[in-house]
């Protein structure tokens, strides 16, 4: 176990995974999410095959035995499954809405990691798990009370959402299975030849032409950052408990917030700033409190190996 540098990379997921939603909804209000998809698919797949043709561990059938297949092919379909809902939900909410919704999955995770793996998850760590849920719901109170009067497009991609998380819980559980005897690259780079290769019939490449040149810019960066933010997050589940992993990706909506209010000083005609009152800052601390008590106490706790 490497737990400084599996927190390191955990933190760095959720920073880009913060900043995602930020990107991709001016991408989506003008191209399809299948088509978005594949294009960050597409971009990750060449990226992570000339990596691993230049370091000769391109996967081979043998790798590829018994039970490996139903595991792959079920973090394929999470994983797929969570990038269509979440861009579906996404463009039908706004990004904080879609952060505040996501955070179910880390969740599902962690406690999927206790039941599933065995892993160690004290009575303080569930109180973290507590102070994390309440936090999250403070923080982003003012979305939350808009949910039921969004209307039936809103609430459907709250509901899009919801499965999004679901389907990724089932994506970083799987994962974390094959992670035992499989490596975290090799493991990604087959989910996103398989996703290119099934998402290419549906996918409509000349829509991207009706995007300016921020948007593709935008574009260019939700590819670059799936490729990064998954390498990070997949090596991250292979160093750390998935527990831990989970709670410290659980912070991607505070960076949300940060990243949006950069985002709309710089282009203000794509993204929109969001005002924080007293109860976002109180949630703030709450989430921050309660990710550090499920990542960090847990450190004093002997981990076996695995």
């Amino acid at each position: 176990m490497h737990p400084n540098l599996g927190f390191i990379l955990s933190l760095l997921t959720a920073a880009l995974w913060g900043s995602l939603p930020i990107a991709l909804r001016p991408v989506v209000q003008h191209v399809d999410p299948i088509t978005v998809t594949w294009c960050r698919y597409l971009v990750a797949t060449i990226g992570l095959g000339v990596f691993l043709t230049y370091d000769g561990q391109l996967p081979k059938k043998e790798q590829f035995t018994g039970y490996r297949w139903l595991l792959m092919l079920a973090a394929l379909a999470g994983f797929a499954g969570n990038n269509f809902g979440f861009l579906a939900g996404l463009r039908l909410t706004s990004p904080s809405t879609a952060q505040v919704v996501i955070q179910v999955a880390p969740i599902l995770v962690i406690v999927g990691a206790v039941f599933l793996f065995g892993e160690p998850f004290g009575r303080m760590q569930w109180v973290g798990v507590g102070a994390m849920l309440v936090g999250i719901l403070t923080f982003f109170h003012q979305r939350l009370a808009s949910f039921g009067a969004g209307g039936d497009q809103y609430l459907t991609g709250v509901l899009m959402l919801l499965g999004s998380a679901v389907l990724w819980a089932s994506y970083a559980l799987a994962q974390k299975k094959l992670l035992l005897e499989m490596n975290s690259v090799t493991i990604m780079f087959i989910i996103y030849v398989a996703g290119s290769i099934l998402m290419a019939p549906a996918a409509s490449p000349a829509r991207l032409a009706s995007l300016d040149g921020t948007r593709l810019i935008f574009l260019i960066y939700c590819c670059l950052n799936s490729l990064v933010s998954y390498g990070f997050f997949s090596e991250a589940l292979a160093i750390w408990p998935a527990s831990r992993v989970s709670a410290v990706v659980a912070l991607a909506p505070l960076f949300t917030v940060l990243f949006t209010k950069i985002a709309s000083t710089i282009w203000p005609a794509y993204v929109a700033a969001e005002a924080l009152d007293a109860l976002n800052l109180l949630g703030a601390a709450m989430v921050v409190g309660g990710c550090v008590m499920m990542a960090l106490v847990g450190r004093m706790v002997p981990v076996p190996e695995e």
